[in-house]
């Protein structure tokens, strides 16, 4: 529209200088007239036609900028980030999962008080070789998390259900969790006692006063959930078999000061022992939430027997591609084998150590499978 005005504009000015204001016919006189005038008008018509584009879109912008952060900030993060999905990935496929994953819980609450994601995870796993054919692991991680306010209830899960285990992740009521997937029901009647026996937590937090108090690592008070209550604990169809899962709880507000009312849990560090087949030839540390993983550290100083040789290769699953020592090559460790991630790592990713005895003249490299 606006280049026609400037056409007509230019036109007419031209039409004005040709007749000149000296010309002797009346209508010619009145063509140059109108021209004259007309000319000028229409320019102005278009200049103020482009400016109130750029000072549409100016305003837009500006109320976008002002009232969008607000609007988005009072709606629960589950609603904005379905809304974006949404229109992304389309409506043909569900991506619940996916809004799950990527907000750490279950994104309800406007204040974001069911959603976890640590800014800065550490991981050591320190192995034990108890005899022949079974070993200690020693796992001890912790999370750096941006303040979970007012939400002080950690829970551990453990199934040997695979359906029951996505629904953990997806339908549980608290975003600190942990959750374990046994192979057999010998591993789940084994998880509570093993966590009452090997489990230490420790935390820091900020309480009424704002000041970081720091709780070191120490055998943590928890109970077993009865079954009765476990829809407190996560929301599970009528038809799934209960009988599968079995649920830890700690009250983390119990670790603080008596004195203190916590504000917010800043971070979470835990310890758990387990003791498990040397000859299932692997372990896996997965995310529980959205993390960002600085390391993972496998100390296996203790895991080969005298005289054994041991050979040990690591298989990851990151948000981005870096490289990893022992990544497709069998190698000789004899201490410590540090994983740099440095990378975000949602459920569902995971890094997973292999080892197997070489034996005779075996190659140290040798890259062939057991």
């Amino acid at each position: 529209m606006a280049v026609v005005l400037v056409v007509a504009a230019v036109a007419l000015l031209a039409i004005s200088a040709v007749l000149g204001p000296g010309v002797e016919s009346v209508w010619l006189r009145i063509l140059y007239i109108f021209a004259q005038w007309t000319g000028p008008l229409l320019l102005l018509v278009a200049a103020a036609h482009v400016l109130r584009r750029r000072l549409s879109s100016w305003v837009a912008d500006r109320l976008v900028d002002l009232a969008g952060p607000a609007l988005i900030s009072a709606m629960p993060p589950r609603m904005v980030l379905n809304a974006v999905l949404a229109r992304v990935f389309g409506d043909k496929v569900g991506h619940q999962e996916v809004t799950t994953a990527l907000l750490g819980g279950g994104g309800r609450d406007p204040a974001a008080r069911d959603t976890a994601v640590s800014k800065g995870t550490t991981v050591e796993i320190r192995f034990e070789r108890i005899d022949e054919s079974a070993c200690l692991t020693e796992i001890t991680w912790s999370h750096q998390f941006s303040g979970v306010r007012d939400n002080h209830h950690f829970v551990m899960f453990a199934t040997t259900d695979a359906e029951i285990f996505t629904l953990v992740n997806n339908e549980r009521a608290y975003p600190l969790f942990e959750a374990w997937r046994f192979e057999n029901e010998d591993q789940l009647d084994a998880f509570v006692p093993g966590l009452k026996d090997g489990l230490e937590v420790g935390i820091s937090y900020r309480a009424a006063d704002a000041k970081l108090h720091v709780v070191d690592l120490q055998p943590a008070p928890g109970e077993e959930v009865a079954l009765r209550d476990y829809d407190q604990f996560v929301k599970m169809p009528a038809w799934v078999d209960r009988q599968n899962l079995v649920i830890f709880h700690l009250n983390l507000d119990d670790l603080a000061d008596p004195d203190h009312v916590v504000d917010s849990i800043e971070r979470l560090e835990l310890r758990v022992s387990t003791v498990g087949s040397f000859d299932q030839h692997f372990t896996t540390w997965s995310a529980p939430h959205p993390c960002f993983v600085d390391k993972i550290v496998f100390d296996v100083r203790q895991l080969a027997r005298d005289g054994e040789t041991l050979v040990y290769q690591i298989v990851a699953a990151t948000l981005k591609t870096s490289y990893l020592p022992l990544r497709g090559t069998w190698t000789h460790v004899v201490d410590e084998i540090e994983v740099n991630v440095n990378s975000w790592m949602l459920p569902g990713h995971a890094v997973t150590l292999l080892w197997r005895p070489i034996y005779g003249a075996e190659s140290l490299y040798d890259p062939d499978g057991w």
